[in-house]
């Protein structure tokens, strides 16, 4: 039996934070977790990492995934082509830090994000097209063995917890 509250790591932008590439949020109503008696530990990889708010659109190079990335095969690029990989992944290790020392019982991230999508991300021809895939942070958090869920599955991620509980 657990004697701890369960603690979930969410996307500060899902938690309302201002951190998005547009300097903009996309909260999300989390009432059906705060009755779980949740801990949240708000964490954005980006600005983690030490990029700005706004700044420029960043995807997953065409063709390529998150895995390649952290293998070296892979770049993250902004809409200018600038290469900001190294800021993606110093944000995504701190990310996993957190959540190991939070001991972080799920991680609730922005789908469609180079970093947090945990289903979906960008194409990476800044076509406003999605593939399959996971983000940077997801990646590496889920390799880690931390159970991911997007702002899409909130009632999975309420029965995770449940379930876990028991």
């Amino acid at each position: 039996m657990k004697n701890r509250k369960p603690c979930i790591l969410v996307s500060a932008c899902l938690y309302g934070q201002n951190v998005r590439y547009d300097g903009k949020s996309k909260p999300i109503d989390l009432s059906n977790l705060e009755t779980q008696n949740v801990t949240f530990v708000p964490i954005c990889p980006e600005c983690m990492g030490g990029l700005s708010i706004p700044r420029t659109p960043c995807e997953i190079e065409p063709e390529k995934t998150a895995k390649d990335v952290w293998s070296g095969k892979a770049k993250v690029v902004d809409i200018t082509g600038q290469n900001k990989t190294a800021a993606y992944m110093k944000g995504s290790r701190r990310c996993l830090e957190l959540a190991t020392r939070h001991r972080a019982d799920a991680v609730l991230l922005k789908d469609k994000s180079p970093a947090c999508g945990s289903s979906f991300v960008y194409s990476g021809d800044f076509s406003s097209t999605l593939k399959e895939g996971r983000g940077v942070t997801a990646e590496l958090l889920h390799e880690n063995g931390f159970r991911i869920f997007s702002e899409n599955d909130i009632p999975l991620l309420v029965n995770y917890l449940q379930n876990s509980n028991n």
